[in-house]
């Protein structure tokens, strides 16, 4: 059975139309069953969250198509978690996308061969966008792992989404171990600063949350060398990311077979050139630091 395609959207319907166009150049499509939930107003009338209403009511073209309207807004955290979570309790794997994502030609053969090839690995989930990255001399692959999951076009299954702990119990003697924080940051310092912020109710992250639990399982994801999907939220008409060019990417060319590397096929030169991508600013990197001394004090940790 095809794992299903979940589509997170609130208020941006010229966004989500593009998305479903995107999707409909796919050749799976018509044989994809969709489903959609839409987050509810802030405020009674919101005529965008009207528009996007509308929208999908109109969209065809898939095997099928199901809608979950949220009665009120719930914010985009628990719109995925929640969402997730019950269409796990029908499928074994999903692929999940946010409105303001375009998607290749070839996105949906991808994500359904790789969730079909590492199903029985130790891989956490299947990236659909990478940034741009150096390859090094030789490398024959058109996947890498890497210890940090991507929320712009994903994939997973549900013996691992059932490894998050939304609650971060263990954060405390996880945040007091330096080695373990320094290991956490291997993919881009500004992971644990973000499950910090989360913590203390500064931000509210599904990502940061599922990203932890795949650290704490050894579990890597697994992303493409060359990108399926592009993040069309850039533009900052969004919540997370503002108007930046930062995360432009190559796409990937059609390839009748696609060769998997292992999941423990780490390099080091690709490691380097994402995590540059991810890493804060040395001003920024600073006052992070500082953050978890003051943490540490506060908690009497050493």
């Amino acid at each position: 059975m095809n794992p299903p395609v979940i589509i997170f959207a609130y208020n941006r319907a010229k966004h989500l139309k593009r998305l479903i166009n995107s999707l409909l150049q796919n050749a799976e499509s018509s044989e994809t069953n969709v489903v959609i939930f839409a987050d509810g107003a802030k405020n009674q009338g919101d005529e965008k969250v009207a528009e996007v209403a509308e929208t999908i009511r109109e969209i065809s073209g898939f095997k099928s198509i199901r809608t979950v309207f949220r009665n009120t807004n719930i914010g985009l955290a628990k719109n995925i978690i929640n969402g997730v979570s019950s269409i796990f309790e029908e499928f074994e794997e999903a692929i999940v996308l946010e409105d303001d994502l375009v998607v290749t030609p070839y996105f949906l053969r991808y994500m359904k061969t790789a969730l079909d090839y590492y199903k029985d690995t130790n891989a956490f989930s299947i990236a659909g966008y990478t940034p741009r990255i150096a390859l090094p001399n030789g490398y024959n692959y058109d996947t890498y792992p890497i210890m940090r999951n991507c929320s712009w076009g994903w994939g997973t299954w549900k013996n691992r989404w059932e490894l998050v702990d939304w609650q971060t119990k263990d954060f405390d003697s996880f945040f007091a171990d330096s080695n373990a924080v320094k290991q956490f940051n291997i993919a881009g310092n500004d992971l644990s600063t973000m499950l910090l912020k989360q913590v203390e109710g500064k931000i509210n992250s599904w990502s940061i949350r599922f990203c932890y639990a795949g650290f704490k399982a050894a579990m890597p994801t697994i992303y493409p060398t060359r990108s399926y999907v592009l993040n069309g939220g850039a533009d900052g008409s969004g919540t997370n990311v503002g108007s930046t060019t930062r995360y432009e990417t190559v796409t990937a060319e059609r390839k009748n077979d696609i060769n998997f590397c292992n999941t423990t096929d780490g390099n080091e030169i690709i490691l380097k050139s994402f995590r540059e991508t991810y890493n804060t600013s040395t001003f920024r990197s600073l006052i992070n630091w500082t953050k978890r001394k003051i943490w540490q004090l506060k908690h009497h940790t050493k």
